[in-house]
């Protein structure tokens, strides 16, 4: 999450980087795999109501192994979204990281580096409104128990829940569901026209951008969390590599119905 003046740079990671599984018996694949058996179904792998199938960290495989980006979610058969910002204008070595609990439930192992992926290629950009689908192999199939809505079924004080992984960008893959409340309605305008966006009671972090918003149903997603305000723009100073001017509670997700000429 770069936050709304985000210039699109990449994320670097400040520990060692996920390696592709070689060695787990858990995982019989060696390296990126093109078609995992069973591959993500929310509906029959995971308990009712548990999203952990179908939402994704992103990364960039470099020589010292994956580098993570962001959050990712599926959005139909072989389509999944995210921010723009969250991977640039770039597609190359992008990957999808396949999940490693069977659902949320799970303790997630923080100390384990191993990880599975499949190659992804853009299918379609929106640059203005900072969303991307992106496209895996013909062989991989995903299935989603929801639909795309919008922040029209999100009024002020409406309850909503988010996924993602929070501090992907700094090398923690830890799934992670949160509760918030839609503080406002706003339009911002961005290449000379106006959009739809939500202003979320939280505050998030990078790794969370591209992450879906969810109805308190579960049932639609109503918008994908692009990043904190910063007034004014970035202010130059940096503590821990955090922006001082975006610790705040009002996290802003552009509305899921601009997803839907893109799949």
């Amino acid at each position: 999450m770069a936050g709304l003046n985000s210039t699109g740079r990449a994320f670097v990671l400040e520990t060692p980087s996920f390696r592709p599984d070689r060695q787990s018996p858990r995982r019989p694949h060696d390296g990126p795999v093109s078609a995992p058996p069973a591959i993500i179904d929310a509906v029959t792998t995971a308990p009712a109501g548990d999203l952990s199938q179908v939402i994704y960290v992103l990364g960039r495989v470099e020589a010292t192994g994956v580098r993570l980006l962001g959050t990712a979610f599926a959005v139909g058969p072989r389509r999944i979204a995210t921010a723009y910002h969250v991977v640039g204008p770039d597609d190359s070595n992008l990957v999808m990281v396949l999940p490693r609990v069977s659902s949320l439930l799970d303790y997630q192992d923080t100390a384990d580096l191993q990880v599975r992926h499949v190659p992804l290629t853009m299918a379609a950009v929106d640059p203005v409104r900072d969303l991307c689908v992106l496209e895996p192999p013909a062989e991989v199939s995903l299935s989603v128990s929801y639909r795309l809505s919008s922040t029209d079924a999100v009024p002020p004080g409406a309850p909503v829940v988010t996924y993602g992984y929070p501090h992907a960008n700094v090398g923690r893959m830890v799934l992670t569901q949160q509760q918030a409340h839609v503080g406002a309605r706003i339009l911002i305008e961005s290449g000379g026209l106006k959009h739809k966006h939500i202003v979320l009671n939280t505050q998030a972090r990078d790794g969370q951008s591209g992450g879906p918003v969810f109805d308190q149903a579960l049932t639609g997603v109503v918008a994908v969390l692009l990043g904190s305000y910063a007034p004014g723009g970035t202010g130059g100073i940096s503590l821990g590599g955090i922006d001082p001017a975006t610790l705040h509670q009002t996290t802003h997700a552009v509305s899921a119905e601009y997803l839907q000429n893109m799949i």
